[in-house]
């Protein structure tokens, strides 16, 4: 089966995908770069400082390796079905993951092309190439260009605290599940730690969004979504089924 094929089963029928480059999809027009990562030095600093594991444990206060820990304990539920990995960015924290899954068809979705050429590159670093049933897809993490039910997996780590539509982001992980389909959600939050001021100073400038632990569960409650989390230092740690 051709790895366009095996994207049109999930893909919904009103959708056309442009190669944009081998493995790389988008379901915009070629040129077309919508993503805030795609400024001029955004996707470089978004790797060197968001992503670095120095500054997340002395600013939020916990260990990458957790990432780790939440996806594969999501993953090691079903050995088969496609996986999502919503709002991919580069794969700083889970390249390593998949080039141990590699044997899975995934689906790398972020709207900034930078990243997803960053992810690219990690993974074929680690792999020595991109396998067959994985694919980067340029496209909106609130407008999912798939059908429902299709995905035994949804990884999104860090996009609730870049956007102010969460119940719309919910509602995509929601619908894209399949029956027994499980999901992994990481977030920032507000708790108490000195690095709240910092948190607080990054919404006022409109880089993130700041919400307490209370207003993060009352958008699960309201999606009717039941989760079991952990908060360690400043980051939520979701699990929805």
């Amino acid at each position: 089966m051709s790895a366009l094929h095996m994207l049109s089963n999930i893909i919904s029928e009103e959708v056309s995908l442009e190669l944009i480059e081998p493995h790389i999809y988008s379901v915009y027009s070629i040129g077309d770069l919508p993503g805030s990562y795609d400024n001029l030095g955004a996707s470089t600093i978004y790797d060197w400082v968001a992503c670095n594991r120095f500054y997340n444990w002395l600013m939020w206060g916990y260990a990458v390796k957790v990432y780790v820990t939440l996806c594969e304990g999501i993953l090691s539920t079903s050995s088969e079905g496609w996986i999502l990995d919503l709002a991919c960015g580069s794969l700083a924290f889970t390249a390593g993951i998949y080039a141990n899954s590699t044997n899975r068809p995934v689906v790398f979705l972020d709207q900034s092309l930078k990243l997803l050429r960053k992810g690219k590159y990690r993974l074929e670093k680690l792999v020595g190439r991109i396998p067959e049933s994985m694919f980067f897809l340029h496209a909106d993490a609130l407008q999912v260009p798939f059908r429902a039910n299709v995905f035994q997996a949804v990884i999104s780590l860090n996009l609730l605290h870049c956007i102010d539509e969460v119940k719309t982001a919910l509602g995509e992980i929601k619908r894209l599940l399949a029956d027994g389909g499980k999901s992994a959600i990481t977030t920032l939050v507000q708790s108490n730690r000195w690095s709240n001021r910092y948190l607080n100073m990054l919404a006022g400038s409109g880089a993130l969004i700041s919400r307490n632990q209370h207003e993060l569960m009352t958008a699960f409650s309201d999606m009717q979504m039941e989760v079991t989390y952990e908060i360690k230092g400043n980051l939520a740690f979701i699990r929805y089924e």
